[in-house]
């Protein structure tokens, strides 16, 4: 039996997790989220799955991941084996904003400077205070493994050769949020657990109505650097990927920053 904890697992990359782990009764599923009746989706999977258990835990609250920590031991008995971080916060207002779009604009630069800070307090101390509240558990499993997923869009160099020029607070927060896995890996090493930031690709987990336009554009954009680009994965597809990823991976792998195919190549 292996135990699994999801952050962000409503909607999108989160809720493939959950799906895909659940069909192993083997395993235990612990699917945390902001509001726990805001996903009828996962509220009629737990329904029929009794491996699967959901939990209030935003993950921009210390308290509410320790009460969510304290639950999932009083159900495994004290251990976590696998926990992945994916809750984060991905598109506000200055998403569409060049950082050279602030120049002589001060209502710009006070929306980004607002949507930096909700991804300062998104993407970076959520993955602190996630990580420090399963901590405990994680240190008693036989597996120890943190996931936490990261963004092609925090390389530089692909930055660079893809020519991206927005949603700067995410790709700046993200890059820090690797900085965050590899000190994490530093500090755990000695204790065995294989922390790591994984790409999950571009992954079609947008339904609004500008979602097509965009995932166009976006593979458009890729296709220059890599015309065999064959456009989004779903979330199923980069979830098998990950885990088959994660799966190989070990303590000596610690700290990396790597695509859901266990490489550099974020595509």
């Amino acid at each position: 039996m292996v135990s699994y904890a999801i952050t962000g697992a409503s909607r999108g990359i989160g809720f493939a997790f959950i799906k895909h782990l659940a069909q192993d009764p083997s395993n235990t599923v612990f699917a945390l989220v902001r509001n726990v009746n805001s996903s009828q989706p996962l509220t009629d999977l737990a329904a029929s799955h009794k491996n699967v258990h959901i939990l209030k835990a935003d993950v921009t609250s210390p308290e509410e991941l320790d009460a969510a920590a304290a639950a999932v031991s009083q159900i495994t008995g004290g251990t976590l084996d696998v926990l992945v971080e994916n809750a984060a916060f991905l598109i506000g207002e200055a998403a569409s904003f060049t950082l050279t779009d602030l120049v002589g604009d001060p209502e710009k630069t006070k929306i980004f400077s607002n949507d930096l800070q909700l991804s300062v307090e998104g993407n970076i101390l959520s993955v602190v205070h996630t990580t420090n509240a399963f901590l405990p558990l994680i240190k008693k499993s036989e597996i120890k493994k943190i996931l936490v997923i990261s963004t092609g869009l925090a390389d530089a160099d692909a930055v660079i050769e893809w020519q991206w020029k927005d949603n700067v607070p995410y790709g700046a927060s993200k890059a820090a949020v690797n900085m965050v896995v590899a000190q994490y890996s530093n500090a755990l090493v000695e204790d065995g657990v294989t922390i790591v930031a994984l790409s999950p690709g571009l992954v079609r987990t947008q339904t609004q109505d500008w979602a097509p336009a965009f995932y166009e554009k976006v593979t458009n954009i890729f296709r220059k650097s890599k015309p065999s680009y064959e456009g989004p994965l779903s979330p199923e597809e980069s979830v098998r990927l990950m885990l088959e990823t994660l799966g190989k991976l070990t303590v000596k792998d610690g700290g990396k920053f790597l695509s859901q195919n266990g490489n550099k190549d974020w595509l």
